[in-house]
């Protein structure tokens, strides 16, 4: 689909009755005056000529929805957007899906089928590289497509995600890479490239060496986000009374079979044609 042909598709809610309420009382999302937000934020891309901004409503609303509808924050944030795209470039050059597909295939992560109690989307993480061949920044990369699939869904937009990360698995093959400047520009891709609403994280079992790693990653860490971070230590009998165990995985001491994360692999890979559209947008480049 061409850039003129997405701005012309007019936005249609998919929101149900209790999400609209849920994003009026939390988002300050007024179906009344969206309109009004949206185009206030089109107005300001003209101070921005240097950049080239996408400009449909859908697209635009997950940027509104993340800053409560303010006007001011989601521009800023959309701006951000872009430039961590164009200063990362070791993790957004060649950023599909197709390319990072054998991190999927191999089931490290996945979307639980259900939500919390709160009707948040669950994301269980097991930070790993399967093989010498593989790097940091890809098994990154893998993870931050996911989230941006993930925020195509407007639900999630409004009610967010939780994270669950197990630990066990996180080794030496991991910790070499982990560089203070490059974890730097991974924790902000994964908390400020994308308009999703990270609502808590919780840790279990972790291993000596993610201890080490998370005392390289604090420091960028914001406040909010650090006052969201729970850790089980090595029992998962407190992560349950958090996530219903009804939709966790075996390894998790829940009472699904085990990982399974053909559904959002699915949908992943299907939304290439969304990485490759994106790909127009952003910093102009000077000739």
């Amino acid at each position: 689909m061409n850039f003129e042909d997405k701005v012309s598709q007019p936005y249609t809610c998919t929101l149900n009755e209790t999400a609209i309420k849920k994003a009026e009382v939390e988002l300050n999302e007024d179906p009344l005056t969206r309109g009004e937000k949206l185009n206030h934020l089109k107005e300001l891309f003209k101070s921005r000529p240097d950049i080239r901004f996408r400009q449909d409503d859908a697209f635009l609303l997950r940027f509104l929805r993340n800053k409560k509808f303010e006007v001011d924050r989601a521009f800023k944030s959309l701006i951000h957007h872009y430039q961590v795209r164009r200063d990362y470039k070791e993790i957004f050059t060649n950023y599909r899906p197709i390319f990072v597909k054998r991190f999927y295939d191999l089931k490290h992560d996945m979307v639980c089928p259900g939500k919390d109690v709160d009707g948040r989307a669950v994301i269980v993480i097991r930070p790993s590289v399967p093989d010498d061949c593989a790097t940091v920044i890809d098994r990154a990369r893998s993870v931050i497509m996911l989230l941006e699939t993930l925020v195509l869904d407007e639900d999630i937009q409004v009610n967010g995600i939780v994270y669950v990360i197990d630990c066990e698995s996180f080794s030496w093959a991991i910790m070499k890479q982990s560089s203070p400047f490059l974890m730097k520009k991974i924790v902000d891709s994964y908390l400020n490239s994308i308009p999703i609403r990270i609502k808590a994280a919780h840790f279990v079992r972790p291993s000596l060496w993610f201890k080490a790693f998370y005392a390289v990653i604090r420091p960028f860490l914001p406040a909010k986000i650090k006052q969201r971070l729970h850790f089980h230590g090595n029992g998962i009998d407190t992560l349950h009374t958090y996530i219903p165990s009804v939709i966790l995985p075996s390894e998790l001491g829940g009472q699904l079979p085990g990982y399974d994360n053909t559904e959002w692999v699915n949908k992943t890979l299907a939304a290439e044609e969304e990485f490759i559209y994106n790909e127009q947008f952003g910093f102009i480049k000077s000739k």
